[in-house]
């Protein structure tokens, strides 16, 4: 018989924690300025201590600790809300944690000077004692100053986007231009009036960020460093050097971070032709109940061989880790590996009932099938 995953439907919060395969799991979403090396350093603490040694960073800037005990994941909320990494009343700090900005916000001379005063703005009536309004679950409200990051990038159920000059509100197909200082009187109205259900909200219902991203390596601006988590993860003892070098740190919502200052860390990457930088993977066997393979294992003893194409590797069908296609994806079945080409999760497989082994063969030829290919090519136009 086959095994179908189960969905639980809902997401984690600080107030909320998940008990896993492996634990607890408890989420924490950064202030809109950055962690700073008091909250960083809680982190790693927790994570070394009473969790399983590694912070996972989310597609949507979100940190997430595992492995915790019931009774410290219980605790997590208010210790955190005590050094400012969330507020302690749970509902406001579900309407606190609904915004997504641009993450280069007041460091991009070219993004909108006035993105994170706008966005503390919102942030500030939202999680105002007096308003009783609660979000649907996977909510979200994008600011979008432009920049470096492209305009558009930023995915939510409501964007206020600046254009020309203008900052925009935007939901579903409507468009709405109020002027800056009725902006965010205008959003507030649309979401006491339940503007964020039915057939519009299903139009920008989506990732935190889509499209093509801009790869943050090295440094990109003065005061800027970025550097992506292998597999999104990072070790407690990474966190702690991140805590020690000092200045704020932004998550992106691409599972990178934006340090002020450079480090050097084995799981953290700046080189943009890092062939790691291809891979996602989810928690896999041991993290999650549901999966039936080492994933993160597997997905860097493919790495080598991917020549240049991204994999996902996914424990189950559900496809937690990643919603959209990949130049490989990989669905662990009792049998195997579903094998898919150009696709996702979701998609039909080109074989079953493979091994690591096996699709490590596959994509051997396919590489060098294409490396004689090139050669060829070379040939004929007379370089070689």
């Amino acid at each position: 018989m086959t095994r179908v995953p189960l969905r639980k439907g809902w997401c984690p919060s600080l107030h909320a924690p998940m008990q896993t395969h492996d634990g607890w799991l408890v989420r924490v979403t950064p202030d809109l300025e950055g962690l700073t090396s008091a909250h960083l350093s809680f982190l790693a603490r927790k994570a070394a201590e009473e969790g399983n040694g590694r912070i996972t960073l989310t597609m949507r800037g979100n940190l997430q600790l595992r492995g915790l005990g019931e009774r410290a994941a219980r605790d997590f909320a208010a210790e955190a809300s005590d050094i400012g990494l969330g507020l302690a009343n749970p509902e406001q700090e579900s309407r606190r944690r609904l915004i997504f900005m641009s993450p280069l916000a007041g460091r991009d001379p070219a993004c909108a000077s006035d993105t994170l005063a706008l966005a503390r703005e919102i942030q500030t009536a939202l999680t105002s004692p007096l308003r009783n309004w609660q979000p649907p679950e996977k909510f979200g409200i994008a600011i979008d100053g432009g920049g470096l990051i492209p305009a558009g990038a930023l995915r939510a159920d409501f964007m206020l986007r600046h254009d020309e000059g203008i900052w925009r509100i935007h939901h579903g197909s409507q468009v709405y231009t109020p002027g800056r200082s009725k902006l965010v009187a205008l959003l507030l109205d649309l979401l006491t009036r339940g503007a964020s259900s039915g057939a519009e909200r299903a139009l920008h219902k989506a990732p935190a960020f889509s499209g093509t991203l801009p790869l943050l390596a090295g440094a990109f601006l003065p005061g800027c460093f970025g550097v992506t988590a292998v597999l999104g993860e990072i070790k407690a003892t990474t966190c702690a050097g991140l805590a020690d070098a000092g200045g704020y740190v932004r998550v992106t919502p691409w599972r990178g971070l934006v340090l002020e200052r450079p480090v050097e860390a084995p799981d953290l990457m700046t080189d943009p032709q890092d062939i790691r930088r291809l891979l996602v993977a989810c928690p896999g066997e041991g993290g999650c109940h549901q999966a039936l393979s080492r994933t993160r294992q597997h997905a860097l003893f493919l790495a080598p061989v991917l020549a240049g194409r991204s994999l996902h590797v996914s424990g189950c069908a559900k496809g937690c880790a990643s919603h959209g296609k990949s130049d490989v994806t990989l669905v662990a079945r009792e049998a195997g590996y579903d094998l898919i080409w150009q696709g996702s999760t979701a998609d039909m497989p080109v074989e079953t009932g493979l091994d690591v082994k096996d699709v490590r063969m596959r994509l051997r030829r396919v590489q060098q099938a294409g490396e004689t290919g090139r050669k060829k090519a070379a040939h004929d136009r007379g370089e070689l």
